[in-house]
């Protein structure tokens, strides 16, 4: 059985707006969700993560405005021919 208990703790600003960026980016659900998030992985994992959703944010903002990069890739002509091989 899972006992949950309502604690109040003071953190640094830091760690305040490391939660709020988990929030905006889809990490976590609330901030109750990204503190147990933040104390289970541990900050370096949660800076990683976020670092991560930001790459995969710009990338997909970058793909939406530009449209997806098409020059060279492989024609299906490429890929049956590699596959005879």
């Amino acid at each position: 059985m899972l006992f949950v208990q309502t604690i109040t703790i003071k953190v640094d600003r830091r760690i305040v707006k490391v939660v709020e960026e988990m929030i905006r980016l889809g990490i976590a659900r609330s901030r109750n969700h990204a503190y147990n998030i933040l104390i289970e992985a541990g900050l370096p994992k949660v800076l990683e993560l976020i670092e991560h959703k930001k790459k995969v944010e710009s990338l997909t903002d970058k793909f939406l405005h530009e449209g997806l990069p098409y020059e060279n890739l492989p024609t299906v002509e490429d890929v049956e021919e590699g596959r005879e091989r």
